[in-house]
């Protein structure tokens, strides 16, 4: 299945940007692993499902990890705006993968459908970086939440900022 990630745009904002990453994973869960590694210090993950053709997509059964997953639902109801929010739907991973839920119902609703796990927790600090010579920085945008290492001669072109090491 197909993701995007969705980021916090502040610590307990429940306001979630839009990142511009695509995902490849096996389950909501798998997705939302993966995009966490990208996540702003304190900001909370989800991930955005899509299908790049129309139609209904096909019931994928859950793995037995991520059977019984509970997902809070964040929408994006005033249209392509790239901010999504909690509006009190739960979706499960049961008998089907819930992304595949949010697929369908997009459809229906007119509106895109993100999900989030029920006991997302904040994403950690940064760890403060290597106090050696050729240290190396890290950049990364709230908005789309990427982020790169690079070092400390490189040039970001991606609209992150950079941080050398001391």
């Amino acid at each position: 299945m197909k993701f995007f990630p969705l980021y916090e745009t502040g610590a307990n904002t429940g306001t979630y940007a839009l990142g511009s990453t695509e995902i490849e994973a096996d389950s909501t869960s798998d997705a939302v692993t993966q995009a966490a590694q990208a996540a702003p210090a304190g900001c909370r993950t989800g991930v955005w499902p899509y299908q790049m053709i129309s139609g209904t997509p096909a019931a994928i059964a859950p793995a037995a990890d991520e059977n019984g997953k509970q997902y809070n639902v964040l929408t994006e109801p005033a249209g392509a705006t790239g901010s999504f929010s909690a509006n009190g739907q739960v979706f499960a991973s049961i008998g089907a993968d819930a992304a595949g839920m949010c697929l369908s119902l997009q459809k229906f609703f007119g509106y895109r459908l993100g999900l989030i796990p029920t006991d997302a927790k904040p994403a950690a600090a940064a760890t403060p970086a290597n106090t050696g010579s050729a240290g190396s920085g890290t950049t990364s945008s709230g908005t789309t939440g990427s982020s790169t290492t690079a070092s400390t001669s490189s040039t970001v072109t991606s609209g992150g900022t950079a941080t050398p090491a001391a």
